[in-house]
């Protein structure tokens, strides 16, 4: 598939697309709904959860596919990321109770966890990018480093009970990154060799080119403040994380050790070392899956202070070994 077949694909209507048009129409005309109810499969109308996506073995953590228009509406909320891309036309979103318009290009980028609704009953397409949370902490490692508006956004999510319930860029119908996705869509239909790689380079080039050229036109339901010290203590924490102390934490940000312990407990739901371990063990899947080397190489290179209390640890939190986890992603 180009690029070319892949718009052709995304704007005809599938089976069960058409199945959700009648369904749609139907509900119009109650006998003309009864009607189509006796003759209609309704086990095609249902609400997926995200063992439908993500498959249990494998490395599956990036997802694209178009949502299926007149979908019947249903509130749902998931445990990974999903990013609402609208490739033509417009849909309304409700999240959390607010109505959203979004228009052609627009993207919307919506947390695990949040309550929401997508409406698409006209032509309209709309892609949707399903992200694993775990991957986030991948995608970002070198990004978050950086203090802006989206770095910013994820800190909260990854890190703190209280965070935005979506976050919005105003594209300006870029054909750069239309086509950046589009490719992520075909690079995923192909499904070649390399495909898991050049997923996730793409989604970083993606989001690149979203901060550099749109930052300054991002909408939130309310404001994010980059100078917020929280949000500086876990930038430095993500970029310290293989030999930070708390010690060295209280003494950068000028606060005692047991006043900052109890600002991070409070603030995020975990301690200290839950978020250290949270980043070393992200970190550690994407060495397993995305590199040869030897996982007492990996233990050394995350910052665990020996091999066998990264492994202990690894299989406390996965429920297997470090190796094993390597040999299911393959």
């Amino acid at each position: 598939m180009n690029l070319v077949e892949l718009d052709i694909m995304l704007k005809a209507y599938s089976e069960e697309e058409l199945v959700y048009r009648k369904y749609y129409d139907a509900k119009k005309d109650r006998n003309a709904l009864q009607v189509f109810m006796d003759n209609t499969d309704m086990e095609l109308i249902k609400e997926l959860t995200e063992g439908d996506y993500f498959s249990s073995g494998g490395r599956t953590d990036i997802i694209i596919l178009k949502h299926k228009r007149f979908t019947p509406l249903f509130k749902h909320r998931h445990e990974f990321f999903e990013l609402i891309y609208v490739y033509a036309g417009h849909c309304v979103q409700e999240i959390n109770g607010e109505v959203i318009q979004l228009s052609e290009c627009d993207l919307c980028i919506i947390p695990p966890k949040v309550e929401h609704t997508i409406e698409v009953f006209d032509d309209s397409i709309i892609l949707n990018v399903l992200i694993k949370r775990s991957t986030f902490n991948e995608t970002f490692l070198e990004m978050l480093k950086h203090e802006t508006v989206l770095s910013a956004f994820f800190i909260k999510v990854l890190y703190t009970e209280e965070y935005n319930n979506y976050i919005i860029f105003r594209t300006n119908r870029d054909p750069n990154l239309k086509e950046i996705l589009s490719k992520l869509y075909v690079e995923q239909h192909n499904n070649k060799k390399y495909t898991a790689n050049i997923l996730f380079n793409l989604l970083m080039l993606f989001f690149s080119y979203l901060l550099r050229d749109y930052e300054s036109q991002v909408e939130l339901p309310k404001s994010v403040t980059k100078n917020d010290k929280l949000l500086s203590i876990l930038a430095y924490v993500q970029d310290h994380y293989k030999t930070v102390t708390l010690g060295e934490l209280s003494s950068t940000f000028h606060f005692t050790e047991s006043y900052l312990s109890k600002l991070i407990r409070a603030t995020s739901g975990q301690t200290f070392l839950d978020i250290i371990k949270t980043i070393k063990l992200n970190k550690a899947i994407e060495l397993l899956t995305s590199s040869d080397l030897k996982v007492q190489n990996i233990s050394e290179s995350i910052g665990f202070e020996n091999n066998t209390h990264f492994i202990r640890t690894f299989k406390k939190v996965y429920g297997i070994s470090p190796n094993q986890f390597r040999k299911n992603s393959k």
